[in-house]
């Protein structure tokens, strides 16, 4: 086993590669307008980054080049405390784990977990995703699945013909299977946002207060899903929330619980046996 362990206050940028599996890397910094890099090939690689300060970014990669290297339980660890900070994952290939928390407002929170087709033990998924939020003005994004599950696209909230099925679909939603993305923003005007394509993946949404109360204004809650028994389920409480879930495929359902007032939930869904469940009060 190789380590590399950064322990770094008050430096602008910091960056670490690591090249052979089972690799650990440890990044600390304290301060405004701090950068910190991470990437790790291969598989059994850890990092974890703690940031204290505004408008700090934190990247890590790992996984990298999984045609050659056998990527799979990677584990990646990011912890920012302050405004303005930007925090993103990379990872490939299968049962990797991404934690991201956030305290602070206008922060933006993003998590890629992909399987790229081909590459040794590569194609299963099982991989887990967490993002904690509190505060407000958040963005938080999970993508599992393979690249492109950005959809759909456009101004409105679906329509026409609800975007056209999501494009056609062509979205690869095989081969993974078995994910998990877990998202909990505490505040007001926060956006969640999860996509994810395969077989039996699960999403999980939650938006509350951050000062201990049981409402929050004005968040957005978004779960699109492609493929077969795949699971959403939403929770806000507050005023003026907004819920978009569309999901293709068989087999999908979802369950949206909005309370509170003056809400709104757009769901979509095509294929065959799918359920929706929307449950709003006051």
């Amino acid at each position: 086993m190789k380590k590399v362990i950064l322990s770094v206050s008050a430096m602008l940028f910091v960056g670490a590669v690591s090249f052979a599996q089972g690799n650990t890397s440890s990044v600390s910094q304290l301060g405004d307008n701090q950068s910190s890099f991470v990437d790790q090939f291969g598989g059994l690689n850890s990092s974890k980054v703690d940031q204290d300060g505004s408008t700090n970014s934190s990247k890590v990669y790992q996984g990298i080049l999984p045609g050659s290297y056998a990527a799979m339980r990677n584990s990646a660890d990011v912890m920012q405390n302050g405004k303005l900070n930007v925090a993103f994952i990379s990872q490939s290939n299968q049962d990797n784990e991404a934690f991201q928390n956030q305290l602070g407002n206008e922060n933006n929170a993003t998590i890629w977990q992909d399987q790229i087709a081909g590459a040794p033990l590569a194609t299963q998924g099982g991989d887990w995703a967490s993002q904690i939020q509190t505060g407000n003005e958040n963005m938080a994004t999970i993508d599992q699945g393979t690249s492109g599950n950005e959809k759909p696209v456009g101004p409105s909230v679906f329509s026409p013909s609800q975007l056209a099925a999501a494009a056609a679909v062509p979205v690869p939603f095989t081969p993974n299977s078995d994910n998990y993305a877990i998202q909990t923003q505490n505040g007001d005007f926060n956006v969640a946002y999860a996509s994810q394509g395969g077989v039996e993946n699960t999403s999980y949404q939650t938006q509350t207060s951050s000062g201990g109360e049981s409402a929050g204004d004005g968040n957005i809650s978004n779960h699109y899903q492609y493929g077969t028994g795949n699971m959403a389920s939403n929770t806000q409480n507050g005023n003026q929330l907004l819920n978009d879930t569309l999901q293709i495929g068989v087999a999908n359902s979802a369950t949206v619980t909005q309370n509170g007032m003056g809400h709104a939930a757009v769901n979509f869904s095509y294929g065959t046996a799918n359920t929706i469940i929307v449950n709003q009060g006051n």
